[in-house]
């Protein structure tokens, strides 16, 4: 049987949704306050020990903590690890 093989990434079904009224364009997930992943970045904006900023089209996002570090950067995604206080639209 033929046919087409399409591959999704988990976010993918919830980045057409909408929160609150507008668009998601971005996601993120954070895990036991050890670590953040973020999908649908287009940059990386800043990166210190206590705050990293990482453009999500014109949405700034910023990720506050202490020790952060970018441990995996791919071409639409980021994981941050660090002890992870907040992620936040700015």
């Amino acid at each position: 049987m033929r046919g087409i093989l399409y591959l999704m990434s988990f976010f993918d079904d919830i980045s057409y949704k909408t929160v609150l009224g507008r668009a998601v364009k971005y996601s993120a997930v954070l895990m036991g306050g050890e670590a953040a992943y973020i999908e649908g970045i287009s940059r990386i904006i800043s990166v210190a020990q206590d705050k990293i900023e990482i453009a999500a089209g014109k949405t700034l996002i910023e990720i506050t903590g202490e020790n952060l570090v970018i441990d995996e950067l791919e071409r639409e995604s980021v994981i941050v690890k660090g002890r992870i206080f907040g992620v936040r639209e700015v």
